[in-house]
């Protein structure tokens, strides 16, 4: 009996089984952790790269900010854009500005709890993520901001907040010590102003008495008004006694001039889109009667790119019936929109364009037709998404790219 339980192996084997068994219930478990994992960290890894790509934004638009905040507002960011809130714990939130490399480096510490890996003692996955994301040189860009300045625009202060979203977009094109940007301004309601110092000029029809002129212009006959030449066989009518808001800015590259005159807009009077969308083709264009803008070729030289942003916050309210605009047909003021919005296109400018808080939808079909791809139309309801609206144009226009 002795000897044949010395040679009985029968426990061996149901301890090397049961050792079997451990050893595939822990990596099994294992597998499905690190599934799991790696699902937690693709989450984790797109809210860092939009976090950083929205701290170089922030910093971008409001220059005053200290790191600190810049970093508060990027975590905000990351935790909103979060799926997994619940199934890892972070910690050590950082971002970090490089100036000399003109760059922003997130990082942060991870602890995923494990599963079914606890069985063999490893409680926690602790992958590393980091995402940096750097400024390139913007290229050279010219931008005409045709904006809504309409009596409308005085409700819930909506001019106010226009303001502060275009100024946060010229501080954000000029932030980077390369810039190489011009700006104009395009103020429009039912007629565009442009500037009673061009009294005389060649390309005015100078219909009013010597020293009345005050800067507000008509449109000249159809199919003339949907043109940007032939203004010295067709000049532009002056228009005398008529509300006009501030007179155009043309391109510059001066920061402070252009945030003056930002700041200078006041809302009056009613709307005629096309009068907006004319005079910010003239301003980027080379030729008379603005003539800051690069032609084509000094243009592709500089490997530059023209830009419209059109705002406005309602529709056509007022139509043209030469050379003022006192008629009140909306289907061809409407279909003249169409037009010049086709016309700016095929001149090769892009054109971004914003519904602000507008509820008819024959405007706003009109206005995404009129952007330049689907992605060009905006249409912000609240202050808060105007600004982020103008925000996501400037990063849009600069070189922002992720490099890890």
């Amino acid at each position: 009996m002795l000897s044949t339980f010395l040679r009985n192996e029968s426990g061996n084997i149901a301890l090397l089984f049961s050792f079997l068994v451990f050893v595939l219930l822990g990596g099994a478990g294992m597998a499905l952790d690190l599934q799991r994992a790696a699902s937690i960290r693709a989450d984790l890894q797109q809210s860092a790269d939009a976090a950083v790509l929205a701290a170089i934004r922030i910093s971008m638009n409001q220059p005053a900010l200290t790191p600190a905040e810049v970093e508060a507002k990027a975590k905000e960011f990351f935790d909103g854009n979060r799926r997994t809130k619940s199934q890892a714990a972070t910690s050590n939130f950082k971002v970090v500005h490089d100036p000399a490399t003109e760059s922003y480096r997130l990082s942060f510490d991870v602890d995923i709890a494990t599963t079914l890996t606890r069985a063999i003692g490893i409680e926690k996955i602790s992958p590393k993520i980091e995402s940096v994301a750097k400024l390139g040189k913007p290229p050279y860009l010219e931008i005409a901001m045709v904006l809504d300045n309409t009596g409308s625009m005085n409700d819930f202060d909506k001019i106010g907040d226009l303001k502060t979203a275009a100024t946060n977009l010229v501080n954000s094109l000029h932030s980077h010590p390369d810039a190489d940007v011009r700006i104009g301004l395009v103020p429009f309601a039912q007629y565009v102003n442009v500037g009673a110092g061009n009294a005389g000029a060649s390309w005015l029809d100078g219909g009013s008495s010597p020293g009345a002129f005050d800067g507000c212009v008509g449109s000249r006959n159809y199919p003339a008004n949907i043109r940007d030449d032939g203004f010295d066989v067709t000049p532009i009518p002056e228009v005398a006694g008529e509300p006009c808001p501030n007179a155009i800015l043309p391109l510059t590259d001066v920061q402070s001039t252009v945030n003056t005159a930002i700041d200078n807009m006041t809302g009056s009077g009613w709307t005629y889109i096309p009068g907006g969308l004319a005079w910010g083709w003239s301003v980027l264009s080379a030729g008379a009667p603005f003539t800051q803008g690069l032609d084509e070729t000094e243009l592709e030289d500089r490997n530059g790119r023209k830009t419209m942003i059109l705002m406005t916050d309602g529709e056509n309210t007022k139509s043209p019936d030469y050379p003022t605009h006192d008629a009140e047909s909306i289907a061809n003021a409407n279909q003249l929109t169409d037009e010049l919005c086709d016309a700016v296109k095929d001149d090769k400018i892009e054109i971004y364009t914003i519904a602000f808080a507008v509820s008819d939808m024959t405007i706003k079909h009109l206005l995404e037709d009129c952007g330049t791809t689907p992605d060009h139309y905006f249409e912000p309801d609240t202050a808060s998404e105007l600004i982020a609206t103008f925000d996501k144009i400037a990063s849009n226009l600069r070189s922002i790219s992720l490099s890890k």
